[in-house]
């Protein structure tokens, strides 16, 4: 009993660590875009000061030059000329006159060259509206997800030659969606309405993808073809456009992946490696060569203390601590897949769930447990992706062009 307390006193004291660090990164990431937004703003005011100031030069030169003109010019007509050079010097007198009145009237309809400074109102507007960086909200992993309302969405789009397979779903902080379309190889950015609004093509083929941050994913793009590319594609989201950041090449076939403290984890199929963000191996944490379906999917923990893997030809589930330690094994009929695909999803409120071809199996984030089966009316489930805060459950499909999004509610356990 007392060993139990003391073990959620130190989770307690881990979630709040965790969440101190999570907030200064927050703060972190507003003062990096204060930080452009002011480098912005003073560039536009060096380019106005700088082009103001050229402009005053100018004129002031052209000035200049018309006073020493009409200078020479007088002098000349005081001079004793015959008559036809008097004309003609006073003819380009009276032009450099017609010049310089130009120039002032010019001068004068420019003139005022103060510049102010006009703040951004809905910036200043926006973050008095804020009353903090986030919500701190109460977490039970273990909390049973069931789905209500159905809705489906249409993925498809002109650029599309073959049918959807929806391998991986990953959302923006602003509530947007990235989605990887394996049979089309490309990613697809949706609004909050579910519209394409952007996709890039990649390599063939993607397997996989999963968050980074709260505007980059990373995807897993492997070939059975010899010689073929085999890489992580690290993507972000900027302006309603999804970029291309980096390509990490890897010596090894890439299929699930799941990423936590700045380091992802990456399944071959027969091995699960770990990786720092700029590709270099920190080890291979497990591995069954017996089949090339023996460590395909992966899920990792909030807290990066579990890790999850899956077998898809036995049917199981197994957990491991982070130094690969295997602390659980849980073979189920109900995790069997008759597809090669990376079929389970830990939420980032730590919901474990194992999918196969038209259901969803929660598990407990002790991986023994089925704690509920959820069907879904679409064979052939490829991506899940679960969301507690807006209540919203995900899910892909292959040989699909829709995506379903199930509205949810969750019921502790006891």
């Amino acid at each position: 009993m007392m060993g139990g307390e003391k073990d959620n006193i130190k989770s307690l004291k881990a979630s709040y660590e965790q969440i101190c660090e999570e907030i200064l990164d927050e703060r972190r990431k507003i003062n990096e875009n204060l930080d452009r937004l002011q480098q912005n703003t003073m560039r536009e005011l060096e380019s106005i000061h700088e082009r103001l100031n050229n402009s005053i030069d100018d004129d002031t030169k052209r000035c200049l030059e018309c006073i020493s003109k009409l200078k020479i010019y007088g002098a000349k007509l005081k001079d004793n000329m015959l008559p036809e050079r008097t004309f003609i010097t006073l003819r380009k007198c009276i032009d450099q006159i017609a010049a310089a009145d130009s120039l002032l009237k010019s001068m004068i309809k420019n003139d005022g060259t103060d510049i102010k400074f006009q703040p951004n109102r809905e910036l200043i507007q926006c973050h008095a509206d804020c009353t903090d960086l986030g919500k701190i909200i109460k977490c039970d992993p273990n909390k049973i997800v069931s789905i209500e309302d159905k809705s489906e969405y249409n993925v498809r789009t002109a650029s599309d030659k073959y049918k959807c397979s929806i391998t991986g779903i990953c959302t923006t902080s602003n509530g947007d969606l990235v989605i990887a379309d394996c049979y089309n190889n490309c990613v697809k950015l949706l609004n909050q309405a579910y519209k394409v609004i952007d996709q890039v093509q990649l390599p063939p083929t993607l397997w996989s993808m999963c968050n980074i941050s709260s505007f980059e994913m990373a995807v897993t793009v492997s070939s059975y073809i010899s010689d073929a590319l085999n890489a992580i594609y690290l993507l972000g989201v900027d302006g309603g456009k999804i970029i291309r950041k980096q390509v990490l090449k890897m010596n090894h076939v890439c299929y699930g992946i799941a990423h936590v403290d700045a380091e992802v984890f990456v399944t071959s199929g027969s091995a699960l490696y770990e990786y720092t963000m700029d590709g270099r191996l920190v080890k291979k944490l497990y591995e069954d060569s017996t089949k090339r379906n023996r460590v395909l999917g992966v899920g990792v923990s909030p807290d990066g203390k579990m890790i999850y893997v899956t077998d898809l030809s036995n049917g199981m589930l197994r957990t491991l601590t982070r130094d690969g330690t295997v602390t659980a094994t849980f073979q189920d009929p109900a995790f069997k897949h008759g597809m090669f695909i990376d079929n389970i999803h830990v939420a980032a409120t730590g919901q474990v769930f194992v999918f196969v071809d038209n259901s969803i199996s929660q598990v407990d984030t002790v991986g023994k447990t089925i704690l509920n089966a959820i069907s879904v009316d679409i064979a052939g489930s490829a991506s899940v992706y679960f969301n507690e805060e807006t209540s919203k459950l995900i899910v892909g499909f292959r040989d699909h062009d829709n995506i379903n999004e199930f509205k949810t509610k969750t019921v502790p356990t006891f």
